[in-house]
């Protein structure tokens, strides 16, 4: 009997199921050294789940990793030809990072503020709102999104999941603004799904706000 098709599937369920599947590798690991996994253990994992292709794993993981969700892990290794020639290699492998267990979490009392780098060295960075890093081009713009993201979370039309949803656009937009070049068609993937949520009352000011502030980014004429 032939092999009936998987359903389409969009990118965030499959973007879900990678960070679940990492989750669950970082509460179950016996140690630390053990939660990392390699690209081919990942790749046979979620297709035994849910068959997924490596194209599907490949591309999303890398999505996840540009946002911040996921947390590359670089080991230099070696190894010795033939010729008895000592090479190095390294070894690449993969966990959630503490953005990605925050949102599976709900967040959590324990959230790490940005310590360890000084700001005031880096040129055109500055530091808003909770914390929060930010290119100082998009000052307004962080600001405006905390607006959002109030109004989102008090309105009595958007469900509960919709609203974590939205959080996760933002934190993903948030990601893009703290850097020197930030990532358009990142931000564009994000403030698709934020923008569908637009019409609720309450929330078309603070959207049509961000939106004005982003344009550039948006690949919105000035």
């Amino acid at each position: 009997m032939a092999k009936k098709p998987r359903p389409a599937v969009g990118a965030d369920e499959l973007r879900d199921r990678i960070l679940r599947c990492l989750f669950e590798r970082h509460s179950s690991a016996r140690g630390p050294a053990k939660i990392p996994i390699g690209i081919r253990d990942l790749q046979r994992e979620l297709k035994q789940r849910h068959d997924m292709t490596q194209q599907e794993v490949s591309s999303n993981l890398d999505y996840l990793v540009q946002v911040g969700w996921v947390r590359e892990v670089v080991k230099e290794r070696s190894f010795k030809t033939q010729g008895g020639m000592e090479l190095g290699r390294e070894q690449v492998q993969y966990k959630i990072s503490d953005v990605g267990i925050n949102h599976l979490q709900s967040a959590t009392i324990f959230h790490k503020p940005t310590t360890g780098i000084n700001i005031t060295n880096v040129h055109g960075v500055t530091v808003v709102g909770d914390g929060n890093v930010v290119n100082t081009q998009f000052t307004e713009a962080s600001r405006a999104l905390d607006d959002l993201q109030r109004a989102i979370e008090s309105s009595d039309e958007i469900t509960d999941p919709v609203k974590l949803d939205a959080a996760a656009d933002i934190s993903a937009i948030r990601a893009q603004i703290a850097k020197q070049r930030p990532g358009a068609e990142v931000i564009q993937a994000a403030w698709t799904s934020l923008e569908g949520i637009a019409t609720a009352s309450g929330v078309v000011d603070a959207v049509l706000k961000v939106k004005a502030l982003l344009g550039p980014l948006l690949g919105i004429p000035a």
